[in-house]
């Protein structure tokens, strides 16, 4: 599948290399124009897997960590601005301890925590800056905040978004190469005479699957007569 898809960017290399021999051919513009489509939405797919994290363990614990130590330094602004609006709601809601945050809450307690404190925050931003709440801090906490939620979502949830994710990479390469084939390669017959660009593009088409080609010469080697020495 990656020796699939890495073909298909190379084509597309290729084919934006010699753009200027086609310009003149609508339909070949066109079905370029499909290929870069379907190269991006494969490459996002892809992006989005990979930021599913696969070790939720460890994971959770150090998005914890890092969610604990930004909503103490926010809890406490807040807390500074409570007492000094005399604002007692607000007061009892807010737990400034590392360690009630840390030990006490349960991950969606804490992200429900969190969340409430962001909705807090954001009508009296400007009056936070001065005692303390940069802006650099809130994006830090509602970054980590949205992190954390992810990290702590269950196991089985993770699993079945990566499922269908990978199933939709599969799906985008398979389109793709439905292109390559039923499209571009006929296109690009009418360049059979330009050698140069011809051939650029039947190389880049060429597939080569390493694992393949390891198993190959794994069985060449195991087929080949032993010399005399061994």
């Amino acid at each position: 599948m990656t020796a699939r898809f890495n073909a298909g960017k190379q084509v597309l290399i290729t084919m934006k290399k010699y753009s200027g021999k086609y310009t003149h051919i609508p339909v070949l513009n066109t079905v370029v124009q499909s290929l870069e489509e379907s190269i991006n939405h494969v490459t996002t797919l892809l992006t989005k897997v990979d930021s599913i994290p696969s070790q939720t363990a460890g994971n959770k614990n150090m998005a914890r960590a890092d969610l604990v130590s930004i909503a103490v330094k926010v809890s406490n602004v807040l807390k500074v601005y409570a007492f000094m609006k005399k604002n007692q709601n607000l007061s009892n809601f807010i737990i400034s301890s590392e360690s009630a945050l840390m030990n006490q809450l349960r991950h969606q307690e804490l992200v429900d925590y969190s969340k409430n404190l962001i909705a807090h925050c954001e009508p009296v931003t400007d009056e936070l800056l001065d005692y303390g709440l940069t802006e650099e801090m809130m994006e830090e906490f509602v970054d980590e905040t949205a992190g954390f939620e992810v990290v702590s979502a269950e196991p089985r949830q993770l699993i079945s978004e990566r499922k269908t994710i990978n199933e939709m990479i599969e799906d985008g390469i398979d389109d793709m190469q439905v292109l390559l084939a039923n499209q571009l390669d006929p296109l690009l017959e009418l360049f059979e005479d330009d050698k140069e660009f011809y051939l650029a593009y039947k190389s880049a088409r060429m597939v080569v699957d390493p694992a393949k080609r390891r198993r190959s010469d794994e069985e060449l080697s195991i087929d080949k007569p032993k010399s005399m020495d061994g």
